[in-house]
């Protein structure tokens, strides 16, 4: 039978869940600063990021008290070697999105971004991608990204990063 005082070994799970509240409590500050009156429904436009920002607060402060509560080890660390590269690829996936989409458009920037992380968690899972791989990530990319750019900007109304100045269509 468990004790009611925590595991020093759940000490990371204590931060961690401290940390996902403390997320939530910046994300609920951001989500005041949001203007605008409540559309269909009541839900204005800060509806999403104040529910999210509680459900963040809410499961930071239980896994906290999980952590706090538990006198066995709650999880076990897994053994695994750092896949630095993988990394590397979908960080340049991310970074290159955020630097090109306003540049070259939203869908050759996710389209590039999806052929990257793509090739990181190849690299990642020990895969052996060459450049075939990458030119056949880029248009499932593009197969991706082009659907989502017209469902929103010509069903949904909202503005994303055109790929020429007057939009792609």
């Amino acid at each position: 039978m468990s004790s009611k005082q925590g595991s020093p070994a759940n000490r990371g799970h204590l931060w961690i869940g401290l940390g996902t509240a403390l997320l939530g409590v910046l994300l609920a500050i951001g989500a005041s600063q949001i203007g605008g009156a409540a559309g269909y429904g009541g839900a204005g436009p800060a509806f999403l990021p104040w529910l999210v920002s509680l459900v963040l607060i809410g499961l930071g402060l239980l896994q906290a008290a999980v952590a706090l509560r538990s006198g066995e080890e709650l999880v076990e660390a897994p053994a695994f070697d750092p896949r630095w590269k993988a990394v590397a690829w979908v960080s340049a996936g991310v970074l290159l999105n955020a630097l090109l989409i306003e540049r070259i458009g939203f869908i050759p920037s996710c389209a590039l971004l999806f052929a990257l992380a793509a090739r990181g968690f190849r690299l990642g899972a020990d895969g052996r991608p060459g450049l075939g791989t990458l030119g056949r990530d880029f248009i499932i990319g593009l197969a991706i990204s082009a659907p989502v750019f017209w469902v929103f900007t010509k069903v949904l109304g909202l503005t994303l990063p055109a790929l020429v100045k007057g939009g792609w269509i």
